[in-house]
């Protein structure tokens, strides 16, 4: 005789044979859903981190468009005092302007 599974759809000679597949059936569908469990979980963690830089990344462009905002208005002011303003470049902590012929000069000396 016969005894066919529910669970695994396949016919067996003997109950013990059937009772024996049918636990290792629910002993992989178990595995199966302790996988797609744990991948939820993993891809919620992952949701969270990239929610987390998303946040981090708007703190950050609010305080670099506050920062632009601030220089802006530094620069306009000086302009509105003296009438222009020009970038500098610090040598040694000593401020020093430097001029078209000091660009000449060092790109020279790189030949």
């Amino acid at each position: 005789m016969l005894y066919t599974s529910e669970k695994t759809g396949k016919s067996y000679k003997t109950v013990k044979e059937l009772e024996s597949a049918e636990k290792e059936f629910d002993k992989a569908e178990q595995e199966k859903k302790a996988l797609v469990t744990e991948k939820k979980e993993r891809a919620k963690e992952i949701e969270e981190a990239r929610k987390a830089c998303g946040e981090v990344r708007a703190k950050a462009k609010s305080m670099i468009e506050e920062a632009d905002a601030k220089y802006d208005e530094l620069v306009s002011k000086f302009i509105d005092d003296y009438g222009s303003y020009h970038e500098s470049y610090y040598n040694d902590g000593k401020h020093q302007v430097v001029t078209v012929g000091d660009l000449i000069e060092s790109f020279l000396k790189l030949w």
